[in-house]
């Protein structure tokens, strides 16, 4: 992966180094973005320091020496210091008896403690490793490689398993991100306190994380002459067939190690997981793997399971249901075939070569039953995966019904069957949630996340890229994927996976909208608004169509059997919270709309954006308790509803700041709870929520409480521990001190990355209030307590400069350089009177003209 890109144009679009010329500044000079080269070769990240042993603590920072594994047993562990991805490689300097080595990957150092690493990650097969702990066979010196992404991690070890002597002189990673220094985005903010700073940095280094552009993503399976060539990991499955009963899906198998896998009736990338999985292992012949878990899986044993995968993790749960022993041996690199019969009432016979090896009924184990809680996903299919280290191929599967009919034959010896299965190497920009884990491209997330990529790196790909990639896979409804797999899709694939994940989170569809406003009004990209508007008002119309509740006007319509009001990611039905995200896409819409020229629709959203505000304001505010109800008939609120009633100003002032005071009640170390429901089981705290929130204090201008919870969910992530990766994470303990969903915590997530953007829209004040920065506020918070801050802010035009801060008299001073062909309005954070040059006395707001410098100084 590349090292950098060429700058040369942001080196020089900057007017100066800011404050260099000034004596009675208090800030340095603020750094032009620095030349960064750019490369067509690999690049080879390696540890920061390692030690013998398992330990996160080491005496000296140094690790250039070599790893010596004199006996079976011998461990190192290393660090990099901070999050890195990529394939693992090892240069093999001695290699003594056969050695195996097994090789684990963490974010947070526990997991080196853990049989299984800090993984499995089995929510979706990603284009990356599913198991956090591989093994590899040594043969021979020289260069060892392995075959899967390791999406994101700060720690490894690796152990000698078997073998009588290895040396290997370095081991590291073959990036897969981006490794561009940070000091070469255009974006940049700095602070006198230097933990703001490092917050700020968290974003753009969680870009390079999660966000990868065209063929950086590498297919997880192999097409052979022989057939698919799978490696454990997640089952994949088509979407050429799917919802059959009665039938019976065969195929052929030559294990090339360990076992082979496959699932029938499984829910296709959805938020269930509820078919069987089987599992059938070979004899393990000599030479197998020295650390095989036999007693998860005996040799010549059809495993069966349920949920995500064998092993549970977090949120993630999994079963073995039973272990079933063959009277004969499973044997290696022969060819065999298996049938798998689903009688459509939770029955199954499975033969292997014509030989019946099991008969169950599925829903007799009375574990795994599906959650009637979490939609299901509305369509389910074959899929096929071994277990972690296994290794087989796969070819000519047929699925034939029980009438005798086939309707599904492909000898899986075709290129093509790489993107049928969702595991083609990505061919279009594309964003993750979390380097290791929840690797879809989640569009609501973006909301977030797309404006922290435009305030540091200003790499609009990373935000029309994964929009053009949402709107390509758009069906005739109107629906857009909430979420998406990183691999191409065909057309099955497209339907079929846009529709299954709709019913759990409409919401993200009005977000959406948002992300792309927001890139619009900091890009200024006219062109690509007016490409993707007919597309935008297909996908409005579609959500409107599924949230809104006609009766009430908030979000919340009925749907399905039960007529059971809908739900979102934010809050609950029929709540403010949701019906929040409604009326601000709806308003961006009508904003969007007068500027294309069709004013019909902008008048539209607007009425329609109006209705739902005053629906909030009079179905939902509780005016004994003082606060707007989580949902209509209740009491109760929950913290996403305060954060979304500030965002948009529901209701009068008074209002919101009765219902900003019942923020106390949630109150914990690392921030807010979710709300009054979780006063019993606090759960974590989220930094995606705390983002909503973040903005909503900031834009009301309540910058004590802004900057309280800034310090309180965002310092932990930048403390200097074991369990820094340099990337934001995806939940924090309530008490602050660890992850907040352990080892399956993402540590580096883009969701809750708001920080980055407060700190440069809000704590150093620059921010857009027409499409490209045209016109824009220099604003900073009044009263955020720093002694100076300073930055870049990357714009269309060229690069912002600004800083602020407290002079020798403790009279703030403010200064900013703006490109030609932007204008600007100074907001000074005081009342009093300022001095402009020689001009005193001067009050209220100043002009900043196109392509000026301008210092005040308070009087």
């Amino acid at each position: 992966m590349r090292v950098g890109i060429e700058l040369v144009s942001w080196l020089s679009l900057g007017v100066g180094a800011l404050g260099a010329a000034q004596n009675n500044v208090p800030w340095p000079a603020v750094p032009k973005p620095q030349h960064a080269t750019s490369t067509t070769t690999a690049v080879t990240v390696y540890p920061s320091s390692f030690r013998k042993g398992l330990s996160s603590e080491f005496a000296n920072g140094s690790a250039d020496s070599a790893l010596v594994f004199q006996s079976a047993g011998d461990i190192y562990t290393l660090d990099y210091g901070g999050d890195v991805a990529g394939k693992p490689i090892f240069h093999v300097q001695v290699a003594e008896g056969n050695p195996q080595i097994e090789v684990k990957y963490t974010e947070a150092y526990p997991g080196l403690l853990k049989a299984e690493g800090d993984g499995p990650f089995a929510f979706a097969n990603a284009l990356a490793a599913t198991f956090r702990v591989e093994t590899f066979n040594i043969t021979k010196t020289g260069d060892l490689s392995g075959y899967f992404i390791q999406g994101s991690q700060r720690w490894q070890s690796i152990k000698l398993i078997s073998g009588k002597k290895l040396v290997i002189q370095r081991a590291g990673f073959i990036s897969s991100v981006d490794q561009s220094p940070l000091s070469s985005m255009p974006g940049y903010f700095a602070s006198s306190n230097s933990t703001y700073t490092d917050i700020w940095a968290l974003g753009p280094r969680t870009q390079q994380l999660v966000c990868y552009p065209p063929n950086s993503q590498t297919s997880t399976w192999e097409i052979t002459s022989n057939g698919a060539y799978i490696r454990g990991q997640k089952p994949a499955t088509t979407a050429r067939v799917v919802n059959l009963s009665n039938y019976t899906l065969s195929f052929e198998t030559m294990i090339d190690r360990g076992g082979t896998g496959w699932r029938v009736d499984t829910e296709i990338d959805a938020i269930q997981a509820t078919g069987p999985i089987f599992v059938l292992t070979s004899e393990y012949p000599t030479g197998s793997f020295a650390n095989i878990d036999r007693d998860l899986l005996p040799p010549n044993t059809l495993v069966l399971g349920r949920g995500w995968s064998l092993q549970n993790q977090t949120s993630l749960p999994g079963y073995v249901l039973d272990k079933f022993p063959l009277t004969f041996n499973v044997t290696e690199k022969t060819w065999h075939t298996i049938r798998t019969e689903s009688q459509g009432d939770d029955t199954y016979t499975v033969y292997l070569d014509d030989r019946r090896i099991v008969h169950f009924n599925i829903s007799s184990y009375g574990i795994g039953n599906p959650n009637s809680y979490i939609p299901g996903g509305v369509y389910k299919s074959f899929a096929f995966g071994p277990w972690q280290d296994q290794a087989a191929y796969v070819r000519n599967v047929n699925v034939t019904l029980g009438n005798g009919e086939n309707v599904y034959s492909n000898p899986m010896t075709l290129p093509d069957v790489l993107v049928e299965y969702g595991v083609q190497t990505n061919t279009q920009y594309t964003c993750s949630d979390s380097g290791k884990r929840d690797r879809f491209s989640w569009l609501g997330d973006r909301l977030i996340s797309a404006r922290t990529v435009m305030v540091g790196s200003q790499q609009g790909e990373f935000v029309w890229g994964p929009a053009e990639e949402a709107f390509s896979r758009q069906i005739g409804s109107g629906q857009i994927p909430i979420n998406t797999l990183f691999s191409p899709l065909d057309t099955e694939g497209t339907l079929v996976r846009t529709t299954n994940v709709d019913p759990l989170i409409v919401d993200y569809d009005f977000d959406f909208m948002q992300v792309i406003y927001d890139y619009w009004v900091r890009s200024g990209n006219d062109t690509f608004l007016e490409k993707v508007w007919p597309r935008m008002v297909m996908a409005t119309s579609y959500a409107m169509s599924r949230s809104l509740d006609q009766e009430t006007q908030l979000f919340g319509a009925p749907y399905g059997s039960t007529g059971t009001p809908l739900s979102g990611e934010k809050g609950q039905a029929l709540g403010p919270a949701n019906t929040v995200s409604m009326i601000i896409a709806l308003e961006r819409m009508s904003e969007m709309a007068s500027f294309i020229g069709d004013d019909g629709a902008a008048d539209f959203y607007q009425t329609q954006a109006q209705l739902s505000r005053t629906a909030i304001d009079t179905l939902l505010w509780n005016e004994t308790a003082g606060y707007y109800t989580a949902t209509m008939g209740s009491t109760g609120y929950d913290l996403m509803d305060i954060a979304q009633v500030l965002l948009a100003g529901i209701g009068s002032e008074q209002r919101q700041e009765s219902f900003v005071e019942k923020l106390s009640a949630l109150r914990v170390p690392a921030g807010y709870i979710n709300g009054t429901r979780f006063f019993d089981t606090p759960g974590v705290v989220d930094p995606y929520y705390m983002s909503f929130l973040l903005e909503g204090l900031a834009s009301t201008k309540r910058t004590n409480l802004a900057q309280d919870l800034l310090d309180a969910t965002w310092v932990p992530m930048v403390t200097r521990n074991r369990n820094y990766t340099g990337g934001y994470w995806e939940y924090i303990s309530t008490d602050g001190t660890y992850p907040g969903l352990d080892l399956f915590t993402g540590m580096s997530h883009f969701w809750g990355s708001y920080p980055t953007v407060f700190l440069s829209d809000y704590a150093l004040g620059v921010r857009p209030t027409k499409p490209g920065y045209s016109t824009f506020l220099f604003a900073p918070l009044p009263g955020f307590k720093t002694e100076w801050v300073h930055g870049r802010v990357p714009t269309p035009a060229g690069l912002i400069y600004a800083a602020w801060g407290f002079n020798k008299q403790g009279k703030i001073i403010m200064e900013i350089t703006a490109p030609s062909g932007l204008e600007g309005t100074l907001v000074p954070p005081f009342t009093g009177s300022y001095s402009v040059g020689s001009q005193k006395g001067q009050s209220g707001n100043y002009t900043i003209a196109r392509g000026a410098t301008v210092v005040i100084v308070e009087e």
